[in-house]
């Protein structure tokens, strides 16, 4: 980083792409034990077009958006209808699906930012 390429825009670009890096290598660790299936987007990332333009890319999945909605008091509800054991189905309003790229950039990145990931883990252990 150079004072000429620290610009308010690549800051800001910069914090987007580390919040989406970082659930990216949560991502990874999940499908190291095969549970993931899908990814949705809800509630205030839902609405951000930054994070909803790379979060394919960087997950390397397509990921749904959900159309906005009180997702929280839902899930709290849903918890409740649970306890007795039984397990409700409620319906999702999709309002788009998101698609990565094929930029073959983007899976370079990440696939660089994987090994230093796991080389700066080792280093710290």
């Amino acid at each position: 980083m150079t004072r000429a390429s620290m610009t308010r825009e690549n800051l800001a670009r910069s914090a987007v792409l580390s919040v989406a890096d970082s659930l990216a290598d949560c991502l990874d660790i999940l499908r190291g034990v095969d549970v993931v299936q899908r990814v949705l987007l809800i509630g205030g990332g839902a609405k951000s077009e930054a994070l909803c333009s790379v979060y394919p890319d960087t997950l390397g999945m397509p990921v749904t958006v959900l159309e906005t909605g009180e997702h929280v008091a839902l899930g709290a509800a849903r918890q409740k209808a649970w306890a007795p054991g039984e397990f409700p189905r409620w319906s999702r309003s999709a309002s788009r699906e998101l698609r990565p790229s094929d930029d073959a950039g983007v899976r370079e990145f990440r696939r660089r930012y994987g090994l230093v990931r796991r080389a700066t883990e080792a280093e710290l252990t």
